[in-house]
């Protein structure tokens, strides 16, 4: 049986011993003491002044709104997106379409994909086929696992100005239900026609390749990709970091991510590496992961919920790592998605929910044959969870 497609999470992660358990915030006693170091390139803190200041109009604010927007999704930090939240606050009351594909992009960014659609949809309604908000609303319904609608989004990129751009959200589809061979032939024909593309853009298509390459074992695609991607932000991390996992290059992982304790994607990714290298680190990072995990938990945050099922199956129960997984399931359904609520349910040998998952897979048509063998055949995966896609 192949398990070079899943990563370590359920199986020999005894090894811990009391690491093994949640733990709980640590709290300075000295005022003096550092609790964190902001990652590298942060956005500067916004000043708090008593000093009146002249109001920022919207067209002001927009570029620095933009700004906060792309670093809290390249580094992957929730601070650039408060502060984005912070910037927009003053225009929550703007109907203007930049006002909404603003509001939009920070809801989605926070996975708040709701109140994301109401704008968005306001905002086609007014504008119809607009663009950047026909390309977020395809994505939001791809990220829920509404094929069909976000294969219709698409749809409604008519302008020839934008027709790579309308290929490529075909492509993320029929990636997703059924067509992998198809749209990894069409997304190879649009990698090498990124000239006039945007860096987001084109890194939105690596990506999509990154994670056909993984679904299908694809070597030679994975080389291709990685060459293309950049090296240092969050996501093009996360896929790298995920190929290595998947092929147990444990000690490439660590010392890919080691320098990326700040990102809590990135940490899951890194005591998994040092749990199976026996790295004398591995507890301490695993605790470090569980503080933040126990944060998110108080804070009632459910936008890091892929990441908080994965690390309760380190911990255990069973059963909690399915609860949280299946809370997931309801509201994403990316790859990764996918495979830690596979991971959870076979995990805690729950037949009612390998049976929602194998009738989904399907009703969709998705690929990822190793992923599908294991749930054939009700085994545990020896390793589990690669990188979602989100452009």
């Amino acid at each position: 049986m192949s398990q070079r497609l899943f990563w370590v999470l359920c199986s020999g992660l005894s090894m811990l011993g009391s690491a093994a358990t949640c733990a709980t915030p640590w709290i300075p006693t000295d005022p003096t003491q550092i609790i964190e170091r902001l990652p590298a390139g942060m956005p500067q803190p916004m000043a708090r002044t008593s000093t009146p200041k002249t109001a920022l109009s919207l067209e002001q604010a927009a570029p620095q709104i933009e700004q906060r927007l792309e670093q809290a999704y390249l580094q992957g930090d929730p601070r650039a997106l408060g502060q984005a939240e912070a910037l927009l606050a003053p225009f929550a009351a703007n109907t203007s379409p930049q006002a909404r594909l603003l509001r939009a992009a920070a809801a989605q960014a926070d996975h708040r994909f709701a109140q994301a659609k109401i704008e968005l949809t306001a905002l086609l309604n007014e504008i119809p086929n607009q663009a950047d908000a026909v390309l977020m609303l395809s994505s939001i319904e791809l990220v829920q696992g509404n094929f069909a609608a976000a294969k219709q989004q698409c749809q409604g990129l008519r302008d020839l100005s934008v027709l790579t751009l309308r290929l490529a959200c075909i492509a993320q589809v029929e990636a997703m239900t059924g067509q992998i061979n198809k749209a990894k032939q069409q997304l190879a024909t649009l990698a090498n026609m990124t000239n006039g593309m945007t860096d987001s853009q084109a890194r939105w298509i690596y990506l999509m390749q990154a994670d056909i390459a993984q679904r299908s074992n694809d070597a030679a695609l994975a080389l291709d990709v990685f060459s293309k991607l950049d090296r240092q932000s969050m996501p093009a991390l996360m896929a790298r970091a995920d190929w290595l996992l998947a092929h147990r290059q444990w000690k490439k992982t660590r010392d890919l991510l080691i320098n990326h304790l700040d990102n809590d994607s990135l940490l899951l990714r890194l005591v998994i590496s040092e749990i199976n290298l026996g790295h004398p680190d591995a507890a301490k990072h695993q605790q470090l992961l569980g503080e933040r995990v126990a944060i998110w938990q108080q804070r009632g945050e459910t936008a890091h919920q892929r990441e908080q099922a994965a690390y309760q199956q380190l911990i255990g129960p069973p059963a909690k790592a399915l609860q949280i997984a299946r809370e997931n399931w309801q509201k994403q359904r990316e790859t990764a998605d996918i495979v830690v609520y596979a991971t959870a349910a076979l995990a805690a040998h729950s037949a009612a929910d390998l049976s929602i998952l194998q009738d989904w897979i399907s009703s969709t048509g998705f690929e990822y044959p190793a992923l599908i063998s294991h749930l054939k055949r009700g085994h545990l995966p020896t390793v589990a969870m690669p990188a979602g896609v989100t452009p």
